[in-house]
């Protein structure tokens, strides 16, 4: 047999043999995510000043509840993670304009219609701080009791429900001074009588007071459960990343990794039911 004949016929077999081989792949690490992480998205956070939540410490870095744990699962994350801090308005206008793929937010069904949301990080509540030689009783507050509160924000739709609650009951509407911080200037307002009362997250104000040394407060519960999360806009943020960062978080949740933060800021996350997660436009 010609030897041109015979090389053709070996590589005939040989090509036929590399088809018909079992495929083997070499072995890949799993990611921090592994199945339900996006291959690749970049993820970044804008925070508010809002102490104990989140703030900027003495040395000019960004800290606080929510801040610690973000940070813990960015650590995670397959991609680019950041974190900054802005004023509320400032940080508000990079999340609508997508510089920025999430902020921090309280839930509110009205919000829920046009963001995606993370699980609740931080359960909380809101209230009624007064001076106590001068107490806020809600059903005595008349068309002068003056009351401030923190604006644009949750704190301020809150109040607004309650006033709407008083009018359904046949109370007096009360006199809304809105105050574009929530530091404590607020308080320092309230300390001088310029307010009868500041509404305001609970930990918020304790915070606050106690660096003012201010301990003569009374404390009036307004809407508990409120729910701290982290929002992303629909038209900036992918579904599945939000999905795979809702994952990521309650996988170190379970697993205890988040527990030394909740513990050092004395606050406890909103255990839900997955149930609900769907209507709270919370992709899990």
């Amino acid at each position: 047999m010609p030897l041109r004949q015979i090389l053709n016929i070996a590589f005939f077999c040989i090509t036929l043999l590399a088809f018909n081989a079992p495929l083997r792949a070499e072995p890949v690490p799993p990611g921090p995510l592994e199945s339900h992480a996006p291959e690749t998205y970049k993820l970044h956070i804008v925070f508010h000043e809002f102490a104990p939540f989140s703030f900027v410490d003495d040395q000019g870095k960004a800290t606080g509840a929510l801040v610690e744990i973000a940070q813990r699962v960015c650590q995670d994350w397959p991609d680019k993670c950041e974190i900054s801090l802005r004023p509320n308005r400032r940080a508000k206008q990079l999340f609508f304009t997508g510089e920025m793929q999430a902020t921090f937010l309280g839930w509110s069904q009205e919000r829920a219609s046009s963001m995606w949301f993370s699980l609740p990080m931080v359960e909380t509540e809101y209230g009624f701080y007064s001076l106590k030689n001068n107490p806020f009783i809600p059903e005595q507050a008349t068309a002068d009791t003056v009351v401030g509160v923190f604006s644009p924000s949750n704190t301020h739709g809150s109040l607004q429900k309650i006033e709407r609650q008083r009018q359904q009951q046949g109370m007096a509407r009360l006199r809304v001074e809105l105050y574009p911080q929530a530091n404590e200037a607020p308080l320092r307002m309230l300390q001088k009588g310029r307010f009868d009362a500041y509404y305001v997250n609970k930990d918020v104000g304790a915070y606050y007071a106690k660096r003012l040394g201010l301990t003569a407060l009374d404390y009036t519960p307004g809407e508990t459960h409120v729910r701290y999360c982290l929002a992303f806009e629909m038209h900036h943020t992918p579904f599945e990343s939000v999905k795979a960062f809702n994952r990521l978080f309650q996988e170190l949740l379970s697993q205890g990794r988040l527990d030394a933060i909740y513990r050092k800021w004395h606050m406890t996350p909103a255990l839900l039911d997955p149930i609900m997660y769907p209507e709270l436009n919370m992709p899990f």
